[in-house]
């Protein structure tokens, strides 16, 4: 049986990677004081950290498919609001379901 303790726990990291520079209590009170242009380059940083992560791991549609439900839950889980649970897992699948560029001979 495969494990994917692994996938999950990674999956799990850059979620609390993401609720260290965006928190969840400014989300709720004052989305306002929040940069959109921070919160951008944050989850642009976590995709760039799970692509890399699928490109390493060569994830089929099943670990992805319990990657971005593991990060999704780990969001959920910090209390972030529905909107940005969603709109960060969509980005989070693009990034890993994206074909790897292909290698130019230099």
């Amino acid at each position: 049986m495969l494990n994917f303790q692994h996938d999950k726990t990674h999956a799990y990291d850059i979620a609390q990677t993401i609720a260290a520079q965006v928190p969840v209590k400014l989300l709720h009170e004052n989305r306002q004081a929040l940069s959109v242009n921070k919160v951008t380059r944050v989850l642009e940083k976590a995709f760039l950290q799970a692509s890399t992560y699928q490109a390493a791991q060569r994830m089929g549609f099943v670990r992805r498919s319990l990657f971005a439900n593991a990060f999704q839950w780990a969001l959920r889980e910090q209390a972030y609001p529905q909107d940005f649970v969603v709109m960060a897992t969509e980005g989070l699948l693009v990034a890993i379901s994206a074909k790897p560029a292909p290698k130019t001979a230099a």
